[in-house]
């Protein structure tokens, strides 16, 4: 977990995912798709700031910071199953739990 490495993935999820529209790939998919992904990545930057501020709480966020990391992971794989091809939509078919 380090700050590049959540950039890496909120870009590619960000690029993946799309810019917010009301049409288009089933919007009433992707809005709480971009949602998850919003919250988790603000949820490890938090931790990743605890951590450089050196505070005591990063050792209690830690766990959840990781939840969320895997989280990320398991929707970016969702893109990259190699049964996924040039057509496939968007948003992966199922959804995909951060927790």
């Amino acid at each position: 977990m380090s700050r590049e490495g959540l950039e890496r993935l909120r870009s590619l999820l960000a690029e993946r995912i799309g810019a917010p529209c009301e049409h288009g790939d089933d919007p009433g998919r992707v809005e709480p798709l971009r949602r998850q992904v919003r919250h988790a990545v603000t949820g490890i930057d938090a931790y990743l700031s605890a951590v450089e501020a050196g505070s005591c709480t990063a050792v209690g966020m830690r766990g959840q910071a990781l939840d969320l990391w895997q989280g990320l992971e398991r929707i970016a794989s969702a893109w990259s199953a190699p049964d996924a091809g040039a057509d496939t939509a968007r948003v992966p078919a199922q959804p995909l739990p951060l927790l």
